[in-house]
Protein backbone atom coordinates (compact mmCIF):
# COMPACT_ATOMS: atom_id res chain seq x y z
CA UNK A 1 0.00 0.00 0.00
CA UNK A 2 1.55 3.18 -0.93
CA UNK A 3 1.92 6.41 1.70
CA UNK A 4 -0.64 8.08 -0.71
CA UNK A 5 -3.76 5.65 0.18
CA UNK A 6 -2.85 5.65 3.49
CA UNK A 7 -4.28 9.51 3.80
CA UNK A 8 -7.21 9.50 5.91
CA UNK A 9 -10.35 9.89 4.50
CA UNK A 10 -12.37 12.62 4.81
CA UNK A 11 -15.90 11.59 6.79
CA UNK A 12 -18.27 14.39 5.14
CA UNK A 13 -21.34 13.29 3.53
CA UNK A 14 -21.50 14.23 -0.57
CA UNK A 15 -22.80 17.72 -1.34
CA UNK A 16 -23.39 19.79 -3.97
CA UNK A 17 -21.20 22.10 -3.44
CA UNK A 18 -18.63 19.35 -4.44
CA UNK A 19 -20.01 19.79 -7.84
CA UNK A 20 -19.48 21.82 -11.02
CA UNK A 21 -22.64 22.27 -12.01
CA UNK A 22 -23.49 23.59 -8.43
CA UNK A 23 -20.40 26.33 -8.96
CA UNK A 24 -21.83 26.94 -12.51
CA UNK A 25 -25.04 27.97 -11.38
CA UNK A 26 -23.42 29.95 -8.72
CA UNK A 27 -21.45 31.90 -10.92
CA UNK A 28 -23.90 32.81 -13.89
CA UNK A 29 -26.19 34.22 -11.53
CA UNK A 30 -23.43 36.56 -9.93
CA UNK A 31 -22.01 37.58 -13.28
CA UNK A 32 -25.54 38.79 -14.36
CA UNK A 33 -26.12 40.18 -10.64
CA UNK A 34 -22.54 42.02 -11.09
CA UNK A 35 -23.76 42.80 -14.68
CA UNK A 36 -26.62 44.36 -13.39
CA UNK A 37 -25.78 45.92 -9.71
CA UNK A 38 -21.99 46.32 -9.90
CA UNK A 39 -22.07 43.39 -6.50
CA UNK A 40 -18.41 40.89 -7.14
CA UNK A 41 -20.97 38.06 -5.00
CA UNK A 42 -19.75 36.93 -2.07
CA UNK A 43 -16.60 36.30 -0.62
CA UNK A 44 -15.93 33.32 1.42
CA UNK A 45 -15.30 32.96 5.14
CA UNK A 46 -15.48 36.62 5.35
CA UNK A 47 -13.12 39.78 4.48
CA UNK A 48 -11.35 39.19 7.40
CA UNK A 49 -9.62 35.66 6.23
CA UNK A 50 -9.16 37.53 3.13
CA UNK A 51 -7.35 40.99 4.63
CA UNK A 52 -4.94 38.24 6.82
CA UNK A 53 -4.33 35.97 4.11
CA UNK A 54 -3.57 39.23 2.24
CA UNK A 55 -1.62 41.03 5.13
CA UNK A 56 0.54 37.37 5.23
CA UNK A 57 1.71 37.56 1.34
CA UNK A 58 2.80 41.38 1.96
CA UNK A 59 4.54 40.85 4.91
CA UNK A 60 6.54 37.89 3.68
CA UNK A 61 6.91 39.26 -0.76
CA UNK A 62 6.81 42.72 -0.08
CA UNK A 63 10.29 42.70 -2.03
CA UNK A 64 9.22 40.79 -4.67
CA UNK A 65 6.04 42.70 -5.66
CA UNK A 66 7.16 42.02 -9.39
CA UNK A 67 8.59 38.83 -9.82
CA UNK A 68 6.51 36.60 -7.20
CA UNK A 69 4.07 34.37 -8.83
CA UNK A 70 1.23 33.90 -6.93
CA UNK A 71 -1.18 31.60 -7.87
CA UNK A 72 -5.39 31.62 -6.72
CA UNK A 73 -6.36 28.28 -6.58
CA UNK A 74 -9.92 27.87 -7.52
CA UNK A 75 -10.27 31.41 -7.56
CA UNK A 76 -13.98 32.45 -7.90
CA UNK A 77 -14.62 36.33 -8.35
CA UNK A 78 -10.84 37.04 -7.77
CA UNK A 79 -10.73 39.04 -5.12
CA UNK A 80 -7.87 37.73 -3.33
CA UNK A 81 -5.87 38.88 -6.55
CA UNK A 82 -7.68 42.11 -6.40
CA UNK A 83 -6.31 43.22 -3.21
CA UNK A 84 -2.54 41.71 -3.98
CA UNK A 85 -3.08 44.04 -7.00
CA UNK A 86 -3.70 46.87 -5.35
CA UNK A 87 -0.76 46.50 -3.17
CA UNK A 88 1.10 46.15 -6.03
CA UNK A 89 2.18 42.45 -6.80
CA UNK A 90 2.09 42.36 -10.62
CA UNK A 91 2.87 38.19 -11.04
CA UNK A 92 -0.94 37.20 -10.43
CA UNK A 93 -2.92 34.09 -11.88
CA UNK A 94 -5.82 32.86 -10.58
CA UNK A 95 -7.28 29.19 -11.77
CA UNK A 96 -11.11 28.25 -11.78
CA UNK A 97 -12.59 24.87 -12.89
CA UNK A 98 -16.26 27.08 -13.70
CA UNK A 99 -15.57 29.11 -16.77
CA UNK A 100 -18.60 31.15 -15.30
CA UNK A 101 -16.73 31.99 -12.27
CA UNK A 102 -13.51 33.13 -14.78
CA UNK A 103 -16.00 35.38 -16.92
CA UNK A 104 -17.31 36.86 -13.53
CA UNK A 105 -13.22 37.37 -12.20
CA UNK A 106 -12.17 38.74 -15.53
CA UNK A 107 -15.56 41.37 -15.39
CA UNK A 108 -14.53 42.36 -11.95
CA UNK A 109 -10.74 43.13 -12.87
CA UNK A 110 -11.16 44.95 -16.10
CA UNK A 111 -14.09 47.10 -14.16
CA UNK A 112 -11.03 47.84 -11.67
CA UNK A 113 -9.30 48.20 -14.34
CA UNK A 114 -6.30 45.95 -13.51
CA UNK A 115 -7.11 43.18 -16.24
CA UNK A 116 -3.47 43.67 -17.76
CA UNK A 117 -1.83 42.39 -14.04
CA UNK A 118 -4.23 39.89 -13.42
CA UNK A 119 -4.46 36.58 -15.63
CA UNK A 120 -7.66 34.54 -14.84
CA UNK A 121 -8.10 30.95 -16.43
CA UNK A 122 -10.35 27.77 -16.47
CA UNK A 123 -8.15 25.06 -15.13
CA UNK A 124 -8.92 22.04 -13.49
CA UNK A 125 -5.68 21.58 -11.25
CA UNK A 126 -6.85 18.17 -9.81
CA UNK A 127 -7.04 16.95 -13.61
CA UNK A 128 -2.97 15.92 -14.08
CA UNK A 129 -2.73 16.06 -17.81
CA UNK A 130 -4.57 19.18 -17.96
CA UNK A 131 -2.38 21.21 -15.04
CA UNK A 132 0.88 19.93 -17.05
CA UNK A 133 -0.44 21.57 -19.86
CA UNK A 134 -1.32 24.48 -18.85
CA UNK A 135 1.86 24.81 -16.62
CA UNK A 136 3.65 24.16 -19.68
CA UNK A 137 1.80 26.65 -21.71
CA UNK A 138 2.36 29.55 -18.34
CA UNK A 139 5.91 29.07 -18.82
CA UNK A 140 6.11 28.93 -22.81
CA UNK A 141 4.46 31.91 -22.78
CA UNK A 142 6.90 33.34 -20.20
CA UNK A 143 10.31 35.72 -21.16
CA UNK A 144 12.21 33.23 -19.36
CA UNK A 145 10.32 29.62 -20.46
CA UNK A 146 12.39 27.33 -21.74
CA UNK A 147 9.56 23.99 -21.74
CA UNK A 148 9.56 23.61 -18.52
CA UNK A 149 6.24 23.88 -16.31
CA UNK A 150 5.97 27.25 -14.72
CA UNK A 151 6.45 26.99 -11.30
CA UNK A 152 4.37 29.24 -8.54
CA UNK A 153 6.35 30.65 -5.26
CA UNK A 154 2.67 31.28 -3.31
CA UNK A 155 -0.63 29.17 -3.95
CA UNK A 156 -3.28 30.65 -2.32
CA UNK A 157 -6.56 28.46 -1.28
CA UNK A 158 -9.61 30.01 0.40
CA UNK A 159 -12.09 27.26 0.87
CA UNK A 160 -11.24 25.05 -2.51
CA UNK A 161 -9.63 22.41 -0.86
CA UNK A 162 -12.98 22.45 1.53
CA UNK A 163 -15.66 22.04 -1.52
CA UNK A 164 -13.15 19.84 -3.31
CA UNK A 165 -13.59 17.57 0.50
CA UNK A 166 -17.61 17.39 -0.56
CA UNK A 167 -17.55 15.67 -4.05
CA UNK A 168 -19.16 12.67 -4.98
CA UNK A 169 -16.65 10.06 -5.13
CA UNK A 170 -17.85 8.41 -8.88
CA UNK A 171 -21.07 8.52 -10.38
CA UNK A 172 -22.37 5.71 -8.54
CA UNK A 173 -22.35 8.01 -5.50
CA UNK A 174 -23.80 10.49 -7.76
CA UNK A 175 -26.63 8.75 -8.44
CA UNK A 176 -27.86 7.64 -5.18
CA UNK A 177 -27.49 11.38 -4.04
CA UNK A 178 -29.77 11.99 -6.73
CA UNK A 179 -31.88 9.44 -5.94
CA UNK A 180 -32.00 10.70 -2.46
CA UNK A 181 -32.86 14.41 -3.23
CA UNK A 182 -35.37 13.06 -5.60
CA UNK A 183 -37.19 11.76 -2.63
CA UNK A 184 -37.33 14.77 -0.94
CA UNK A 185 -38.10 16.67 -3.93
CA UNK A 186 -42.23 17.27 -3.12
CA UNK A 187 -41.25 19.37 -0.06
CA UNK A 188 -40.30 22.15 -2.30
CA UNK A 189 -40.93 20.82 -5.70
CA UNK A 190 -39.88 24.31 -8.01
CA UNK A 191 -36.60 24.50 -5.95
CA UNK A 192 -35.77 20.78 -5.11
CA UNK A 193 -36.29 19.63 -8.77
CA UNK A 194 -33.74 22.20 -10.44
CA UNK A 195 -31.28 21.61 -7.54
CA UNK A 196 -31.90 17.66 -7.98
CA UNK A 197 -31.46 17.63 -11.98
CA UNK A 198 -27.89 19.79 -11.22
CA UNK A 199 -26.77 16.65 -8.49
CA UNK A 200 -27.81 13.90 -11.32
CA UNK A 201 -25.40 15.22 -14.05
CA UNK A 202 -22.64 13.40 -14.75
CA UNK A 203 -20.07 15.97 -14.72
CA UNK A 204 -21.28 15.59 -11.12
CA UNK A 205 -16.76 14.10 -10.60
CA UNK A 206 -14.80 17.30 -10.39
CA UNK A 207 -11.95 15.52 -12.66
CA UNK A 208 -10.78 12.84 -14.52
CA UNK A 209 -13.81 11.13 -15.51
CA UNK A 210 -13.35 7.65 -14.66
CA UNK A 211 -15.14 4.95 -12.31
CA UNK A 212 -12.91 4.23 -9.55
CA UNK A 213 -11.88 7.41 -8.94
CA UNK A 214 -9.41 8.28 -5.45
CA UNK A 215 -11.06 11.02 -3.35
CA UNK A 216 -10.26 14.23 -4.85
CA UNK A 217 -9.19 15.44 -1.56
CA UNK A 218 -6.47 13.05 -1.57
CA UNK A 219 -5.29 14.14 -4.78
CA UNK A 220 -5.21 17.71 -4.03
CA UNK A 221 -1.64 18.01 -2.12
CA UNK A 222 -0.14 15.84 -5.11
CA UNK A 223 -1.54 18.31 -7.77
CA UNK A 224 -0.45 21.62 -5.77
CA UNK A 225 2.97 20.46 -5.28
CA UNK A 226 3.57 19.58 -8.99
CA UNK A 227 2.73 23.35 -9.38
CA UNK A 228 5.02 24.90 -6.43
CA UNK A 229 8.53 25.94 -6.20
CA UNK A 230 11.15 24.33 -3.75
CA UNK A 231 11.17 27.47 -2.00
CA UNK A 232 7.51 27.92 -2.37
CA UNK A 233 4.64 28.21 0.11
CA UNK A 234 1.15 27.46 0.37
CA UNK A 235 -1.52 29.28 2.28
CA UNK A 236 -4.96 27.48 2.76
CA UNK A 237 -7.80 28.37 4.72
CA UNK A 238 -10.34 25.69 5.72
CA UNK A 239 -13.50 26.17 7.53
CA UNK A 240 -14.03 22.14 8.06
CA UNK A 241 -10.58 21.37 8.63
CA UNK A 242 -8.68 21.87 11.69
CA UNK A 243 -5.04 23.10 11.50
CA UNK A 244 -4.06 19.63 12.76
CA UNK A 245 -6.30 18.03 10.21
CA UNK A 246 -4.88 20.24 7.59
CA UNK A 247 -0.89 19.28 8.77
CA UNK A 248 -2.02 15.42 8.79
CA UNK A 249 -3.54 15.16 5.46
CA UNK A 250 -0.99 17.44 3.70
CA UNK A 251 2.01 15.42 5.32
CA UNK A 252 3.28 13.33 2.43
CA UNK A 253 3.99 16.53 0.13
CA UNK A 254 4.37 19.46 2.57
CA UNK A 255 5.62 20.32 5.71
CA UNK A 256 4.00 22.97 8.53
CA UNK A 257 5.60 26.24 8.21
CA UNK A 258 3.21 28.54 10.65
CA UNK A 259 -0.07 29.40 10.41
CA UNK A 260 -2.62 32.78 10.95
CA UNK A 261 -4.23 33.76 14.04
CA UNK A 262 -8.23 33.91 14.55
CA UNK A 263 -10.06 34.46 17.49
CA UNK A 264 -10.41 31.26 19.66
CA UNK A 265 -13.22 30.13 21.81
CA UNK A 266 -13.19 27.57 24.56
CA UNK A 267 -16.09 25.07 24.77
CA UNK A 268 -16.05 21.92 27.46
CA UNK A 269 -12.46 22.60 28.24
CA UNK A 270 -11.43 22.68 24.44
CA UNK A 271 -9.86 25.47 22.81
CA UNK A 272 -10.81 26.09 19.32
CA UNK A 273 -11.82 28.62 16.12
CA UNK A 274 -14.23 28.40 13.69
CA UNK A 275 -11.61 28.81 10.67
CA UNK A 276 -7.87 27.62 9.97
CA UNK A 277 -5.59 28.77 7.88
CA UNK A 278 -2.03 27.09 7.77
CA UNK A 279 1.16 27.55 5.37
CA UNK A 280 2.91 24.93 4.26
CA UNK A 281 6.23 24.33 2.65
CA UNK A 282 6.84 21.47 -0.07
CA UNK A 283 9.16 18.70 1.35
Amino acid sequence: MSDETAIPQPDFKPSKLGTKDYWDKVYNREVINFKDHGDIGEIWFGEDSAVKMVDWVEEHYEDEKETCAILDLGCGNGHLLLDLAELGFENLTGIDYSPAAIELAKAVAEDKEVDHIIKYEAVDFLAEKETLEWCTQQAASATDGRGEPKKFMVMLDKGTYDAISLHQKNKADAAAAAAAAATNANVDAEENEEEEETVAKDSVVLAENDDNMEELADRYPKRVASMMRDDGRLLITSCNWTQPELIQRFSQYFEYDSHLKYPTFTFGGVKGQTISSVVFRKK
